[in-house]
């Protein structure tokens, strides 16, 4: 289309307008709770969290302290959702771990958990934290209370 035809259609009310629509996902971890059977108080425990609607472009929090095995820890994360995702995938870690197994920095994941995206734009409540144990069955490791919400932005080009 020449510039000459887009005056044309612009001047006439017949201007297209092209758009798309930007959703974002807001992640708030709002507190934590593990399932350690380890004494907690010997060491000072750091963790963080990692999620993901993609594999390939996970998000990660800030390390933070626990005292004990309950903390709060009001954080956000803000993913943008380029394709249509279904889930939320989390876990949890434990940094710089001398005690447990760990990678080669030291993280131990501590529970994982599958959150199904809000139909309805907000979600606010508590994911439970699983993880496998020597016999590969299932076990509770904690909970994340957090908020879920998705934000739609309509982007004029």
């Amino acid at each position: 289309m020449t510039n000459l035809q887009k005056r044309r259609l612009i001047r006439e009310g017949k201007r297209k307008i092209d758009h798309h629509i930007e959703t974002k996902l807001i992640v708030k971890i709002l507190r934590a709770c593990t399932i350690d059977d380890k004494n907690l108080l010997q060491h000072p425990n750091y963790y963080k969290v990692i999620a993901w609607t993609d594999p390939g472009d996970p998000y990660t929090t800030q390390v933070w302290v626990s005292k004990g095995n309950y903390w709060k820890y009001n954080t956000e994360l803000v993913i943008p959702l380029d394709f249509p995702a279904k889930y939320l995938y989390l876990e949890l870690f434990r940094k710089y771990s001398c005690r447990d197994p760990a990678t080669s920095d030291g993280d131990v994941a501590i529970g994982r958990a599958k959150i199904r995206l809000p139909t309805d734009d907000k979600f606010s409540g508590a994911a439970r934290l699983v993880d496998f144990n020597s016999d590969r069955c299932i076990v509770d490791r904690g909970t994340l209370e957090l908020s879920l919400e998705l934000i739609h932005t309509v982007v004029v080009t």
